[in-house]
């Protein structure tokens, strides 16, 4: 096979090394290392995660030894749950270290490229798209480095590079001359088992000693994903570092409105942090924020001022438990479109049960048709903007790629709900609802147009 050939492959396999005993995160309570838990996930999960969903990967092999029927067992469960392939192997001088137990991984990858991770170091997918775009020739090893010096979160710990171009020259964790960190994700050819034989035979068993080997004959090349987010999770510092990045990347969405970026996720996020670590899943949250709203409009229609302002309240906290189904869903990687559409179903009877409630105790109270009319009016603006913003959001999010936009979606209904309950200004909030909405309608199909014409 020629090295344009490999060049052209996919990475198909990925090989985990997870043998060690991880003393300093570790204690008897939390397990072994790989099953360590970062915002309701373990180690272990996270790292297949972002392989098998991010980037294609279904086939695993994982190297086991210390407590190893524990790591095995957690592993065949996330292969169950997330349709993945593993495959194990059980060294019997994983002590010596890290080399020896990737050595072992010999003639399980097959003959394309194939990733090669820590089960400790978690990192953002595009660090394996970049090093796919560079694919090792035949006879080269591809390393992730970080030329950030001042980015690395712990540069004492930190597996040090010293480069040459794209080449590694020298690669240990005491350089006092160095140019990047090793960020712990390969990508490699069979050469990687060639190297680290060599290393073996000197009597050095370490993943770095066998890329020293490659390095000295210019087969080992440094890949630049420097601004690409990654973590050695090997203290109690350090997973508390990870849980911090995991949860502002994962906190909120482009398309939230003003209301739920800057009130509603700060606080869905503090509570999405202790929800995370519990077996609920997102759809039930989601019945949980819609029995909210239910609760909310059930005391809109008993009247009286005392049960507006706490409809209002109970509505408002619909409106934050809402953020947190797909906060859990995406911390847990459990994204779906049938999530997703069930959320929407209950939205808009919540939706729907909040105008009609609100509609309801105003009429009771004044018994007049143009609470009537108006309500109407914000039923059905309601309903048509959220209609419409599939076509919308999909034309924004086109347009202005990834930027926040403006969005008076349901997250500032439900405010001017909450407002106008504890205002008890229940027929304002109705008007400014109705306005607001079927403005925005008109807004969007003028905007719609537009574009299809450009």
């Amino acid at each position: 096979m020629t090295g344009p050939e490999v060049r052209k492959a996919e990475p198909a396999v990925a090989v985990l090394l997870a043998a060690g005993k991880g003393t300093r995160i570790c204690t008897k309570s939390r397990g072994p290392k790989p099953i360590a838990r970062v915002l309701g996930l373990s180690l272990a999960e996270r790292v297949v995660c972002t392989f098998l969903k991010d980037l294609g990967v279904r086939r695993f092999v994982v190297v086991v030894g210390h407590e190893a029927e524990i790591v095995k067992s957690h592993f065949r469960d996330i292969a169950l749950r997330r349709g993945a392939t593993v495959k194990f192997v059980e060294p019997d001088d994983w002590r010596r270290g890290n080399g020896a137990s990737a050595l072992s991984a010999r003639g399980r990858t097959g003959e394309t490229p194939f990733y090669l991770s820590m089960t400790d170091h978690l990192f953002a997918p595009e660090i394996g798209r970049v090093l796919a775009r560079h694919a090792p020739a035949e006879g080269q090893v591809c390393l992730a480095v970080d030329k950030d010096k001042s980015g690395v979160f712990d540069p004492e710990d930190a597996t040090r590079v010293k480069v040459d171009g794209d080449r590694i020259r020298e690669i240990a964790k005491d350089l006092e001359d160095w140019d990047a960190a090793d960020t712990g994700v390969l990508l490699c050819s069979e050469a990687l088992f060639d190297g680290l034989e060599r290393a073996a035979a000197r009597g050095m068993h370490g993943l770095c000693d066998g890329l020293r080997e490659l390095a000295r004959e210019g087969r080992a090349i440094a890949v630049d994903v420097t601004g690409h987010d990654w973590l050695d999770v090997d203290t109690p510092e350090a997973v508390r570092e990870a849980e911090r990045r995991v949860m502002s990347q994962q906190g909120r969405k482009i398309s939230d409105g003003p209301v739920a970026r800057y009130l509603n996720r700060p606080v869905s996020r503090w509570l999405t942090r202790y929800l995370v670590r519990t077996a609920v899943t997102p759809n039930q949250i989601s019945i949980a924020s819609w029995l909210l709203a239910c609760v909310a409009a059930a005391l809109f229609v008993t009247g009286g001022y005392p049960a507006l302002a706490a409809g209002g309240v109970v509505a408002q906290l619909a409106s934050i438990v809402d953020g947190c189904d797909g906060e859990v869903a995406r911390l847990r990687r459990e994204q779906s479109d049938f999530g997703g559409w069930f959320d929407a179903i209950l939205d808009r009877y919540a939706d729907a049960f909040l105008l009609f409630g609100l509609t309801w105790h105003e009429f009771a109270a004044t018994g007049t048709q143009m609470s009537l009319v108006i309500g109407v009016a914000a039923i059905i603006g309601a309903f048509v903007h959220s209609y419409t913003a599939d076509k919308y959001d999909g034309m924004m999010t086109r347009k202005l790629r990834g930027a926040p936009y403006f969005r008076p979606g349901r997250d500032v209904r439900t405010f001017v709900i909450f407002l106008g309950a504890l205002l008890n200004g229940p027929l304002l909030a109705l008007a400014v609802i109705a306005v607001m909405t079927n403005v925005d309608v008109v807004r969007r199909i003028i905007l719609c147009a537009r574009e299809e014409k450009a």
